[in-house]
């Protein structure tokens, strides 16, 4: 007789992802696996950290190589610009009235730093106040 299994679910709770020597350096941009998921990891030019999907849901490029401008990361492959909550903010090579970018966004997570440490939000909703 076989056992039925149960589903891999993702717990409700902040989960720690890296430290923050990962993000030092002139390029603070790291890949995270996290949830389940290959993530790209990022401190923005306003010192915000972003969590979003490692890669871009045009040709799969990943975005770990990308450049790191503009509050956000830039895909090496077409130059679609992704901003710290996954949404994508520019599509170069559409035409200058095309809206398209505002329909893609890549998954996100939110993300706190304590204490020399990174932690992810991997629930549904508002994530709680986080208590270290």
């Amino acid at each position: 007789m076989s056992q039925a299994t149960q589903p891999e679910t993702v717990p409700s709770t902040w989960v720690k992802i890296a430290s923050t020597d990962a993000l030092a350096g002139p390029r603070p941009v790291t890949p995270v696996t996290a949830f389940g998921q290959k993530l790209v990891l990022f401190r923005d030019e306003e010192g915000e950290l972003g969590l979003i999907g490692r890669y871009c849901p045009h040709r799969g490029a990943d975005l770990c190589f990308g450049r790191h401008e503009n509050n956000g990361i830039r895909c090496p492959f077409h130059g679609w610009h992704f901003d710290r909550s996954g949404q994508c903010t520019e599509q170069p090579a559409e035409p200058v009235d095309s809206t398209m970018y505002k329909a893609i966004k890549l998954p996100s997570f939110t993300v706190v730093e304590r204490n020399g440490e990174i932690f992810a939000w991997s629930g549904e909703g508002t994530p709680p106040a986080f208590d270290a």
